[in-house]
Protein backbone atom coordinates (compact mmCIF):
# COMPACT_ATOMS: atom_id res chain seq x y z
CA UNK A 1 0.00 0.00 0.00
CA UNK A 2 1.20 3.47 -0.92
CA UNK A 3 2.23 5.52 1.65
CA UNK A 4 0.82 9.21 1.63
CA UNK A 5 4.07 10.78 0.80
CA UNK A 6 5.01 8.46 -2.08
CA UNK A 7 1.35 9.14 -3.34
CA UNK A 8 2.38 13.14 -2.94
CA UNK A 9 5.60 12.51 -4.87
CA UNK A 10 3.90 10.76 -7.50
CA UNK A 11 1.25 13.69 -7.78
CA UNK A 12 3.51 16.28 -8.16
CA UNK A 13 6.06 14.36 -10.73
CA UNK A 14 2.73 13.69 -13.14
CA UNK A 15 2.14 17.88 -12.67
CA UNK A 16 5.32 18.45 -13.86
CA UNK A 17 4.67 16.77 -17.12
CA UNK A 18 7.21 13.59 -15.84
CA UNK A 19 6.26 9.74 -15.88
CA UNK A 20 5.13 8.89 -11.33
CA UNK A 21 8.39 7.64 -10.37
CA UNK A 22 7.43 4.50 -8.05
CA UNK A 23 8.76 5.04 -4.73
CA UNK A 24 11.27 2.50 -3.51
CA UNK A 25 9.82 -0.57 -1.18
CA UNK A 26 12.69 0.68 1.51
CA UNK A 27 10.86 4.00 1.33
CA UNK A 28 7.61 2.80 1.71
CA UNK A 29 8.57 0.74 4.18
CA UNK A 30 9.68 3.08 6.72
CA UNK A 31 6.90 5.26 5.89
CA UNK A 32 4.49 2.76 7.48
CA UNK A 33 6.84 2.22 10.23
CA UNK A 34 7.21 5.92 11.12
CA UNK A 35 3.51 6.09 11.31
CA UNK A 36 3.17 2.78 13.72
CA UNK A 37 5.79 4.51 15.66
CA UNK A 38 3.97 7.90 15.61
CA UNK A 39 0.62 5.50 16.69
CA UNK A 40 2.38 3.76 19.72
CA UNK A 41 3.08 7.17 21.35
CA UNK A 42 -0.47 8.76 20.53
CA UNK A 43 -1.61 4.98 21.88
CA UNK A 44 0.80 5.00 25.05
CA UNK A 45 -0.62 8.96 26.47
CA UNK A 46 -4.14 7.98 25.82
CA UNK A 47 -3.47 4.63 27.62
CA UNK A 48 -2.71 7.28 30.26
CA UNK A 49 -5.12 9.88 30.03
CA UNK A 50 -8.08 7.32 29.72
CA UNK A 51 -6.72 5.37 32.85
CA UNK A 52 -7.19 9.11 34.60
CA UNK A 53 -10.70 9.82 33.31
CA UNK A 54 -11.42 5.76 34.68
CA UNK A 55 -9.70 6.35 38.25
CA UNK A 56 -11.00 10.31 38.54
CA UNK A 57 -14.52 8.06 38.02
CA UNK A 58 -15.19 4.11 37.90
CA UNK A 59 -14.14 3.77 41.91
CA UNK A 60 -16.49 6.35 42.32
CA UNK A 61 -19.66 5.58 40.43
CA UNK A 62 -21.26 3.81 42.97
CA UNK A 63 -20.41 5.88 46.15
CA UNK A 64 -22.09 8.74 43.99
CA UNK A 65 -25.17 7.23 42.89
CA UNK A 66 -25.23 6.17 46.75
CA UNK A 67 -24.94 9.73 47.85
CA UNK A 68 -27.94 10.34 45.39
CA UNK A 69 -29.82 8.45 47.47
CA UNK A 70 -29.47 5.00 45.60
CA UNK A 71 -30.36 1.70 47.16
CA UNK A 72 -28.11 -1.17 46.88
CA UNK A 73 -30.77 -2.59 44.02
CA UNK A 74 -30.20 0.53 42.43
CA UNK A 75 -26.51 0.16 42.46
CA UNK A 76 -26.23 -3.06 41.08
CA UNK A 77 -28.22 -1.82 38.13
CA UNK A 78 -25.44 0.65 37.24
CA UNK A 79 -23.47 -2.45 36.29
CA UNK A 80 -25.66 -5.10 35.40
CA UNK A 81 -27.89 -2.70 33.05
CA UNK A 82 -24.65 -0.81 31.86
CA UNK A 83 -22.68 -3.73 31.15
CA UNK A 84 -25.80 -5.37 29.20
CA UNK A 85 -25.61 -2.39 26.84
CA UNK A 86 -22.03 -2.46 26.53
CA UNK A 87 -22.29 -6.17 25.54
CA UNK A 88 -25.27 -5.37 22.78
CA UNK A 89 -24.07 -2.39 21.07
CA UNK A 90 -20.43 -4.39 20.21
CA UNK A 91 -22.56 -6.21 17.98
CA UNK A 92 -23.06 -3.51 15.78
CA UNK A 93 -19.12 -2.81 15.68
CA UNK A 94 -18.06 -3.67 12.30
CA UNK A 95 -21.11 -2.13 11.01
CA UNK A 96 -20.11 1.39 12.84
CA UNK A 97 -16.64 0.82 11.41
CA UNK A 98 -18.00 0.63 7.87
CA UNK A 99 -20.16 4.05 8.47
CA UNK A 100 -17.73 6.37 10.05
CA UNK A 101 -15.85 5.04 6.91
CA UNK A 102 -11.95 4.07 9.54
CA UNK A 103 -11.74 2.67 13.15
CA UNK A 104 -9.75 5.94 13.53
CA UNK A 105 -13.28 7.95 12.50
CA UNK A 106 -14.97 5.80 15.24
CA UNK A 107 -12.75 5.73 17.93
CA UNK A 108 -12.40 9.87 17.51
CA UNK A 109 -17.05 10.20 17.17
CA UNK A 110 -17.35 7.85 20.58
CA UNK A 111 -13.95 9.73 22.52
CA UNK A 112 -15.81 12.88 22.15
CA UNK A 113 -19.61 11.67 22.91
CA UNK A 114 -17.92 10.08 26.00
CA UNK A 115 -16.09 13.59 27.33
CA UNK A 116 -19.06 15.66 26.73
CA UNK A 117 -21.74 13.49 28.78
CA UNK A 118 -19.48 13.93 31.74
CA UNK A 119 -20.79 17.24 32.16
CA UNK A 120 -24.35 16.62 32.64
CA UNK A 121 -23.32 13.96 35.23
CA UNK A 122 -21.44 16.15 37.20
CA UNK A 123 -24.27 18.36 37.62
CA UNK A 124 -27.30 15.33 37.99
CA UNK A 125 -28.82 17.42 40.52
CA UNK A 126 -29.56 21.14 39.71
CA UNK A 127 -30.19 19.55 36.05
CA UNK A 128 -32.68 16.70 37.08
CA UNK A 129 -33.42 16.98 40.68
CA UNK A 130 -35.09 13.97 41.93
CA UNK A 131 -34.73 11.81 39.06
CA UNK A 132 -30.58 12.48 39.45
CA UNK A 133 -30.22 8.42 40.52
CA UNK A 134 -31.67 7.62 37.12
CA UNK A 135 -29.85 10.29 35.21
CA UNK A 136 -26.46 9.44 36.16
CA UNK A 137 -27.10 5.63 35.76
CA UNK A 138 -28.53 6.56 31.88
CA UNK A 139 -25.92 9.13 31.56
CA UNK A 140 -22.95 6.91 32.40
CA UNK A 141 -24.05 4.14 30.31
CA UNK A 142 -24.36 5.61 27.93
CA UNK A 143 -20.49 7.12 27.86
CA UNK A 144 -19.53 4.17 28.50
CA UNK A 145 -21.40 2.27 25.68
CA UNK A 146 -20.07 4.90 23.65
CA UNK A 147 -16.26 3.66 24.32
CA UNK A 148 -17.41 0.32 24.07
CA UNK A 149 -18.78 0.54 20.90
CA UNK A 150 -15.45 2.04 19.80
CA UNK A 151 -13.41 -0.77 21.72
CA UNK A 152 -12.65 -3.02 18.49
CA UNK A 153 -11.61 -0.87 16.33
CA UNK A 154 -8.97 0.80 18.69
CA UNK A 155 -7.97 -2.92 19.94
CA UNK A 156 -7.58 -3.89 16.57
CA UNK A 157 -5.87 -0.53 15.25
CA UNK A 158 -3.26 -0.69 18.29
CA UNK A 159 -2.60 -4.90 17.70
CA UNK A 160 -1.38 -3.32 13.96
CA UNK A 161 1.04 -1.11 15.72
CA UNK A 162 2.70 -3.85 17.98
CA UNK A 163 5.20 -7.00 17.05
CA UNK A 164 3.79 -10.33 18.04
CA UNK A 165 6.76 -11.59 19.78
CA UNK A 166 6.55 -8.74 22.02
CA UNK A 167 3.30 -7.83 22.63
CA UNK A 168 2.86 -8.98 26.38
CA UNK A 169 5.97 -6.68 26.63
CA UNK A 170 4.17 -3.80 25.20
CA UNK A 171 0.82 -4.27 26.66
CA UNK A 172 2.58 -5.08 29.85
CA UNK A 173 4.60 -1.41 29.84
CA UNK A 174 1.11 0.55 28.89
CA UNK A 175 -0.81 -1.07 31.73
CA UNK A 176 2.02 0.08 34.38
CA UNK A 177 1.62 3.52 32.80
CA UNK A 178 -1.97 3.65 32.87
CA UNK A 179 -2.13 2.17 36.33
CA UNK A 180 0.34 4.76 37.61
CA UNK A 181 -2.52 7.11 35.89
CA UNK A 182 -5.04 5.71 37.41
CA UNK A 183 -3.94 5.54 40.97
CA UNK A 184 -2.83 8.73 41.00
CA UNK A 185 -6.37 10.13 39.60
CA UNK A 186 -8.19 8.02 42.21
CA UNK A 187 -5.56 8.96 45.13
CA UNK A 188 -6.88 13.00 44.18
CA UNK A 189 -10.50 12.14 43.50
CA UNK A 190 -10.28 10.51 47.35
CA UNK A 191 -8.45 13.20 48.62
CA UNK A 192 -11.22 15.72 47.05
CA UNK A 193 -13.51 13.60 48.61
CA UNK A 194 -12.48 13.67 51.96
CA UNK A 195 -12.65 17.54 51.69
CA UNK A 196 -15.80 18.32 50.68
CA UNK A 197 -17.11 15.58 53.18
CA UNK A 198 -19.72 18.18 54.11
CA UNK A 199 -20.91 18.10 51.02
CA UNK A 200 -20.37 15.19 48.88
CA UNK A 201 -22.55 15.86 45.88
CA UNK A 202 -19.86 19.10 45.09
CA UNK A 203 -16.57 16.81 45.71
CA UNK A 204 -18.92 14.29 43.20
CA UNK A 205 -19.12 16.45 40.65
CA UNK A 206 -15.52 17.97 40.93
CA UNK A 207 -14.18 14.21 39.91
CA UNK A 208 -16.66 14.04 37.10
CA UNK A 209 -15.67 17.40 35.29
CA UNK A 210 -11.70 15.99 35.87
CA UNK A 211 -12.84 13.07 34.14
CA UNK A 212 -14.29 15.03 31.46
CA UNK A 213 -11.28 17.25 31.17
CA UNK A 214 -8.80 13.92 30.97
CA UNK A 215 -10.99 12.59 28.11
CA UNK A 216 -11.22 15.60 26.24
CA UNK A 217 -7.19 15.78 26.15
CA UNK A 218 -7.56 11.77 25.19
CA UNK A 219 -9.44 12.85 22.23
CA UNK A 220 -6.78 15.24 20.98
CA UNK A 221 -4.52 12.32 21.75
CA UNK A 222 -6.42 9.99 19.27
CA UNK A 223 -6.38 12.40 16.71
CA UNK A 224 -3.18 11.37 15.82
CA UNK A 225 -4.07 7.51 15.25
CA UNK A 226 -3.22 6.30 11.89
CA UNK A 227 -5.08 3.42 10.18
CA UNK A 228 -2.12 1.67 8.49
CA UNK A 229 -3.75 -1.46 7.69
CA UNK A 230 -7.30 -2.18 7.77
CA UNK A 231 -9.85 -2.64 4.76
CA UNK A 232 -13.38 -3.78 4.82
CA UNK A 233 -13.71 -7.40 3.46
CA UNK A 234 -17.14 -8.53 3.15
CA UNK A 235 -15.93 -11.91 2.49
CA UNK A 236 -14.57 -12.35 5.47
CA UNK A 237 -17.93 -11.41 7.76
CA UNK A 238 -19.58 -13.62 10.02
CA UNK A 239 -22.39 -13.20 12.59
CA UNK A 240 -22.82 -13.66 16.43
CA UNK A 241 -25.03 -16.87 15.48
CA UNK A 242 -22.31 -18.52 13.44
CA UNK A 243 -19.48 -17.40 15.81
CA UNK A 244 -21.57 -19.11 19.09
CA UNK A 245 -22.08 -22.41 16.96
CA UNK A 246 -18.70 -22.56 16.23
CA UNK A 247 -17.46 -23.35 20.29
CA UNK A 248 -17.18 -26.73 19.89
CA UNK A 249 -14.78 -27.04 17.28
CA UNK A 250 -12.78 -23.26 17.61
CA UNK A 251 -10.63 -22.70 20.50
CA UNK A 252 -11.35 -19.06 20.96
CA UNK A 253 -14.88 -19.60 20.69
CA UNK A 254 -14.41 -21.71 23.76
CA UNK A 255 -11.95 -18.89 25.51
CA UNK A 256 -14.41 -16.29 25.18
CA UNK A 257 -17.16 -18.22 26.94
CA UNK A 258 -15.22 -19.25 29.33
CA UNK A 259 -14.27 -16.01 30.11
CA UNK A 260 -17.22 -14.46 29.94
CA UNK A 261 -18.18 -17.43 32.85
CA UNK A 262 -15.61 -15.69 35.11
CA UNK A 263 -16.61 -11.99 34.69
CA UNK A 264 -20.59 -13.35 35.46
CA UNK A 265 -19.02 -15.03 38.27
CA UNK A 266 -16.71 -11.88 39.43
CA UNK A 267 -19.42 -9.29 39.37
CA UNK A 268 -22.11 -11.30 41.43
CA UNK A 269 -20.02 -9.57 43.65
CA UNK A 270 -17.84 -6.83 42.10
CA UNK A 271 -20.60 -4.25 42.16
CA UNK A 272 -21.23 -4.48 45.86
CA UNK A 273 -17.77 -4.43 47.02
CA UNK A 274 -18.60 -0.81 47.85
CA UNK A 275 -21.39 -0.88 49.57
CA UNK A 276 -20.00 -3.65 51.71
CA UNK A 277 -17.09 -1.61 52.62
CA UNK A 278 -18.75 1.91 52.86
CA UNK A 279 -22.35 0.70 54.62
CA UNK A 280 -21.83 -2.93 55.73
CA UNK A 281 -18.01 -1.86 57.75
CA UNK A 282 -18.38 1.76 58.00
CA UNK A 283 -15.43 2.66 55.96
CA UNK A 284 -14.82 6.10 55.42
CA UNK A 285 -14.07 7.71 52.45
CA UNK A 286 -10.44 7.74 52.66
CA UNK A 287 -9.92 4.47 53.97
CA UNK A 288 -11.90 3.32 51.14
CA UNK A 289 -9.63 5.35 48.52
CA UNK A 290 -6.83 3.37 50.44
CA UNK A 291 -8.53 -0.21 49.88
CA UNK A 292 -8.91 0.90 46.10
CA UNK A 293 -5.64 2.44 45.41
CA UNK A 294 -3.90 -0.52 47.20
CA UNK A 295 -5.20 -2.77 44.23
CA UNK A 296 -5.06 0.31 41.29
CA UNK A 297 -0.94 0.12 42.70
CA UNK A 298 -0.38 -3.51 42.48
CA UNK A 299 -1.87 -3.98 39.83
CA UNK A 300 0.17 -0.77 38.08
CA UNK A 301 3.43 -2.36 39.36
CA UNK A 302 3.11 -6.29 38.49
CA UNK A 303 2.34 -5.69 34.97
CA UNK A 304 5.25 -5.60 33.33
CA UNK A 305 6.19 -8.62 34.91
CA UNK A 306 3.15 -10.59 33.97
CA UNK A 307 3.78 -9.68 29.98
CA UNK A 308 7.12 -10.73 30.01
CA UNK A 309 6.19 -13.78 31.48
CA UNK A 310 3.41 -14.49 28.76
CA UNK A 311 5.71 -13.81 26.47
CA UNK A 312 7.72 -16.87 27.66
CA UNK A 313 5.48 -19.24 28.79
CA UNK A 314 2.55 -18.55 26.88
CA UNK A 315 -0.85 -16.93 27.84
CA UNK A 316 -2.62 -19.84 28.21
CA UNK A 317 -0.85 -20.60 31.42
CA UNK A 318 -1.12 -17.34 32.84
CA UNK A 319 -4.78 -18.14 32.60
CA UNK A 320 -5.04 -21.21 34.16
CA UNK A 321 -3.10 -19.84 37.51
CA UNK A 322 -5.17 -16.98 37.84
CA UNK A 323 -8.21 -17.76 37.08
CA UNK A 324 -7.76 -20.48 39.94
CA UNK A 325 -6.11 -18.16 42.01
CA UNK A 326 -9.27 -15.28 41.69
CA UNK A 327 -11.31 -18.18 43.78
CA UNK A 328 -10.41 -17.27 46.82
CA UNK A 329 -10.75 -13.63 46.95
CA UNK A 330 -14.53 -13.08 47.75
CA UNK A 331 -13.83 -15.95 51.28
CA UNK A 332 -10.80 -13.68 51.80
CA UNK A 333 -13.51 -10.33 52.39
CA UNK A 334 -15.46 -12.82 54.09
CA UNK A 335 -12.96 -13.53 56.86
CA UNK A 336 -10.94 -10.45 57.11
CA UNK A 337 -13.40 -7.00 57.22
CA UNK A 338 -10.23 -5.34 59.15
CA UNK A 339 -9.07 -2.34 56.72
CA UNK A 340 -6.01 -3.95 56.23
CA UNK A 341 -6.46 -7.08 55.82
CA UNK A 342 -8.59 -6.06 53.15
CA UNK A 343 -6.54 -3.50 51.79
CA UNK A 344 -3.89 -6.85 51.50
CA UNK A 345 -6.23 -8.78 50.04
CA UNK A 346 -7.65 -6.28 47.52
CA UNK A 347 -3.79 -5.78 46.79
CA UNK A 348 -3.42 -9.59 46.07
CA UNK A 349 -6.36 -9.56 44.00
CA UNK A 350 -5.24 -6.69 41.74
CA UNK A 351 -2.22 -8.71 41.37
CA UNK A 352 -4.01 -12.26 40.35
CA UNK A 353 -6.75 -9.61 37.86
CA UNK A 354 -4.22 -7.79 36.00
CA UNK A 355 -2.14 -11.12 35.21
CA UNK A 356 -5.71 -12.41 34.18
CA UNK A 357 -6.86 -9.71 32.43
CA UNK A 358 -3.62 -8.94 30.25
CA UNK A 359 -2.90 -12.75 29.42
CA UNK A 360 -6.82 -12.77 28.32
CA UNK A 361 -6.22 -9.51 25.99
CA UNK A 362 -2.75 -10.88 24.64
CA UNK A 363 -4.36 -14.49 24.27
CA UNK A 364 -6.73 -12.93 21.98
CA UNK A 365 -4.25 -10.88 19.84
CA UNK A 366 -2.31 -14.40 19.64
CA UNK A 367 -5.84 -16.39 18.52
CA UNK A 368 -7.06 -14.67 15.52
CA UNK A 369 -6.13 -13.63 12.49
CA UNK A 370 -5.41 -9.44 11.47
CA UNK A 371 -8.70 -9.14 8.93
CA UNK A 372 -11.02 -10.94 11.79
CA UNK A 373 -9.67 -9.27 14.80
CA UNK A 374 -12.05 -6.33 15.59
CA UNK A 375 -15.05 -8.62 14.48
CA UNK A 376 -13.77 -11.36 17.18
CA UNK A 377 -13.04 -8.36 19.71
CA UNK A 378 -15.94 -7.31 19.55
CA UNK A 379 -18.02 -10.92 19.71
CA UNK A 380 -15.52 -11.62 23.11
CA UNK A 381 -16.98 -8.02 24.43
CA UNK A 382 -19.89 -9.11 23.37
CA UNK A 383 -19.80 -12.29 25.53
CA UNK A 384 -17.78 -10.93 28.55
CA UNK A 385 -20.41 -8.08 28.73
CA UNK A 386 -23.21 -10.30 28.81
CA UNK A 387 -21.25 -12.11 31.21
CA UNK A 388 -20.94 -8.90 33.57
CA UNK A 389 -24.89 -7.49 33.03
CA UNK A 390 -25.91 -11.04 34.80
CA UNK A 391 -23.22 -11.44 37.34
CA UNK A 392 -24.29 -8.23 38.07
CA UNK A 393 -28.54 -8.83 37.92
CA UNK A 394 -28.07 -12.30 40.52
CA UNK A 395 -25.57 -10.50 42.93
CA UNK A 396 -28.38 -7.70 43.13
CA UNK A 397 -31.26 -10.78 43.28
CA UNK A 398 -29.29 -11.85 46.31
CA UNK A 399 -28.75 -8.60 48.02
CA UNK A 400 -31.85 -7.34 47.56
CA UNK A 401 -33.28 -3.78 48.24
CA UNK A 402 -31.78 -4.48 52.18
CA UNK A 403 -29.12 -1.92 52.73
CA UNK A 404 -26.02 -3.18 54.71
CA UNK A 405 -26.00 -1.21 57.62
CA UNK A 406 -30.33 -1.82 58.71
CA UNK A 407 -30.35 -4.41 61.13
CA UNK A 408 -27.07 -5.90 60.56
CA UNK A 409 -28.58 -7.19 57.35
CA UNK A 410 -24.65 -8.71 56.24
CA UNK A 411 -25.97 -11.96 55.12
CA UNK A 412 -26.99 -11.19 51.79
CA UNK A 413 -23.65 -9.89 50.90
CA UNK A 414 -21.94 -12.47 52.31
CA UNK A 415 -24.19 -14.72 50.51
CA UNK A 416 -23.02 -13.13 47.19
CA UNK A 417 -19.90 -13.46 47.81
CA UNK A 418 -19.74 -17.34 48.50
CA UNK A 419 -21.92 -17.50 45.18
CA UNK A 420 -19.13 -15.83 43.32
CA UNK A 421 -16.22 -18.05 44.39
CA UNK A 422 -18.09 -21.27 43.88
CA UNK A 423 -18.69 -19.44 40.16
CA UNK A 424 -15.20 -18.67 39.87
CA UNK A 425 -14.06 -22.39 40.70
CA UNK A 426 -16.49 -23.40 37.28
CA UNK A 427 -14.53 -20.77 35.42
CA UNK A 428 -11.33 -22.24 35.99
CA UNK A 429 -12.28 -25.58 35.10
CA UNK A 430 -13.41 -24.08 31.67
CA UNK A 431 -10.03 -22.22 30.87
CA UNK A 432 -8.23 -25.80 32.31
CA UNK A 433 -9.86 -28.40 30.14
CA UNK A 434 -11.48 -26.28 27.39
CA UNK A 435 -8.79 -23.97 26.09
CA UNK A 436 -5.09 -24.61 24.55
CA UNK A 437 -2.48 -22.40 23.74
CA UNK A 438 -2.10 -21.29 20.14
CA UNK A 439 1.40 -20.18 19.76
CA UNK A 440 4.66 -22.55 20.69
CA UNK A 441 6.08 -22.23 23.74
CA UNK A 442 8.24 -23.76 26.26
CA UNK A 443 6.49 -26.62 28.39
CA UNK A 444 6.67 -25.90 31.99
CA UNK A 445 4.70 -25.86 35.68
CA UNK A 446 4.04 -23.86 38.29
CA UNK A 447 6.94 -23.94 40.11
CA UNK A 448 8.87 -23.32 36.88
CA UNK A 449 6.66 -19.93 36.91
CA UNK A 450 7.09 -19.32 40.69
CA UNK A 451 11.13 -19.48 40.18
CA UNK A 452 10.78 -17.40 37.77
CA UNK A 453 8.84 -14.69 39.32
CA UNK A 454 11.87 -14.92 42.05
CA UNK A 455 14.31 -15.29 39.94
CA UNK A 456 13.40 -12.13 37.59
CA UNK A 457 13.93 -9.64 40.37
CA UNK A 458 10.84 -9.39 42.47
CA UNK A 459 11.90 -6.35 43.64
CA UNK A 460 10.85 -4.67 39.53
CA UNK A 461 7.49 -6.43 40.48
CA UNK A 462 7.25 -4.36 43.88
CA UNK A 463 8.76 -0.81 42.25
CA UNK A 464 11.92 -0.49 43.58
CA UNK A 465 14.17 -1.12 40.55
CA UNK A 466 13.42 -0.91 36.79
CA UNK A 467 14.17 -2.94 33.50
CA UNK A 468 16.09 -0.95 31.25
CA UNK A 469 15.94 -1.65 27.34
CA UNK A 470 19.01 -3.18 27.05
CA UNK A 471 18.38 -5.59 29.89
CA UNK A 472 15.17 -6.31 28.22
CA UNK A 473 16.52 -7.27 24.73
CA UNK A 474 19.64 -9.29 26.14
CA UNK A 475 21.95 -6.20 25.02
CA UNK A 476 24.54 -5.43 27.56
CA UNK A 477 24.11 -0.93 28.39
CA UNK A 478 26.80 1.18 26.39
CA UNK A 479 29.64 2.81 28.38
CA UNK A 480 29.60 6.51 28.25
CA UNK A 481 32.50 8.10 27.04
CA UNK A 482 34.43 9.85 29.48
Amino acid sequence: MRSERAEALSAAVASSGGEPAPAPAADRDSEVEKQRRRSRRAADRDAVLSAAMTGFTDPFMIPYVLALGATPAQAGLLSSVRNLLLALVQLGSARAIRWAGSRRGLVLRMSALQALLWIPIALAVPLFGSGAVLAVIVLYTVGTAAAALAGPAWGSLVADYTDPAERGRYFGRRARAAGLAATIASLLAGGVLQLTEGRPLLGFALICGAACVARALSWRTLRLFRDVGWRDEPHLRFSFLAFLRRAPHSNFARFALCFAACSLAAHVAAPFFAIYLLEGLGYSYLTYTAVVLAGSLTGMLSSGWWGRLGDRFGNHRLLRYTSGGVVVLPLLWMAFPHPAFMLAANAFGAFLWGGLNLSATNFLYDAVTPARRHTCIAYFNVLNGLGVSAGAALGAAIVGERAAGAGGAMEPFLVAFAVSAALRLVSWVGFSRWVREVRPVPQGSLREVVLDLVSQRLVVVLGFLSVSPERESGRAPRRRRR
